[in-house]
């Protein structure tokens, strides 16, 4: 076969720029510290990189959720605890109230403190996190609960058309039909829980989402144990003196701490669920990271082997092309 002199030199340089193209990766790689840096080098690896990273992203905002709801819920497992608490206060005080060595001055101060543990519990049922009001149900940023007046509580009315026409500013009145006080503030009736019973869930994997809040109405004016209402009531019979009707709220007051408990258990069960994942997709976000890294990530003791050996091979070939170039037919005259 002839050989011209012009293709000689073609395939010296296309021999050397091949030789010269894979340094360069191998250095690229040895910089960079990455096997594959674009679709070339390895196009089954990066389409399952990108598959990987896709599930690292959603891992990440999963963790974030877990993290929000983590909060919220903590948050409302203190609020309950307060809440448990004060009950517990106010069983004690109702407890020495109805005893028959309690006078109308003790049974006054009594009202005093009560008046004091209702306020602290609207406080609590009205708590936000992160700008948003904890116990509206979905309704976030609205203030979810009214103060009643014990003083300014008439008498209950069937339905909300039954309501005194002409009300003085902070009058108030249970609407038996639905077992709701009404205050009248800035000019209407209206009732004393503003939020509604919707839940609201955030999304903790592909397919997992956990309940985050609990509507107030399920915890401060649940028809089992409506916190408010018995504290309300209580107020008024210690203020009147009235013996019964303090005894009477005791199991009241029993009930309203029992739905406290029940909604603590709900919140542990929830805080529980949130960890596990947490830590679930902890593990699976070090698995999948550990898979990017095997398909991208590179062995440098090999990586350093093959760049020698391709070293060898340019030089070997630099010094085969100076001597083929250096040959003449002048040195066989």
């Amino acid at each position: 076969m002839k050989v011209s002199n012009r293709f000689l030199y073609y395939q010296l340089v296309k021999d050397l720029n091949q030789n010269t193209e894979k340094l360069f990766r191998l250095n690229n790689q040895i910089s960079s510290g990455r096997r594959v840096e674009k679709p070339s080098d390895d196009p089954i690896g990066l389409s399952s990189v990108l598959i990987y990273r896709t599930e690292l992203n959603s891992f990440t905002q999963y963790k974030k959720s877990i993290d929000y709801g983590s909060g919220w819920l903590n948050r409302v497992d203190s609020i309950l605890q307060d809440t448990d608490d004060l009950l517990a206060r106010a069983r004690e005080l109702a407890v020495q109230a109805s005893s028959a060595t309690a006078t109308e001055n003790t049974r006054s101060g009594a009202a005093e403190e009560i008046k004091e543990i209702r306020s602290m519990v609207l406080s609590n049922a009205n708590a936000k996190f992160r700008n948003k009001f904890m116990f509206g149900g979905t309704m976030t940023q609205t203030r979810p609960f009214l103060w009643v007046e014990a003083a300014r509580l008439g008498a209950d009315v069937a339905t909300v058309s039954d309501l005194p026409a002409s009300p003085a500013e902070g009058d108030a009145a249970m609407v038996t039909d639905q077992n709701m006080v009404y205050v009248y503030t800035d000019g209407e009736w209206r009732p004393v829980y503003q939020g509604n019973g919707s839940t609201f869930s955030m999304q903790i994997g592909k397919e997992n989402s956990a309940q985050i809040n609990i509507p107030g109405n399920e915890v401060f004016m649940d028809q089992q144990g409506d916190i408010f209402m018995t504290l309300l009531r209580l107020e008024r019979a210690l203020r009147s003196n009235d013996a019964d009707a303090i005894r009477d709220e005791l199991s009241s007051l029993e009930d309203a701490g029992t739905i406290v408990s029940n909604n603590l258990a709900k919140i542990g069960a929830r805080v529980n669920k949130l960890e596990h994942t947490m830590a679930v997709i902890e593990r699976s976000d070090v698995d999948t990271r550990e898979m990017v890294s095997t398909i991208e990530d590179l062995d440098y003791a090999e990586a350093i082997t093959q760049l020698q050996n391709q070293q060898t091979i340019y030089e070997a070939a630099l010094k085969s092309a100076s001597l083929i170039t250096s040959l003449s037919l002048v040195d066989f005259i």
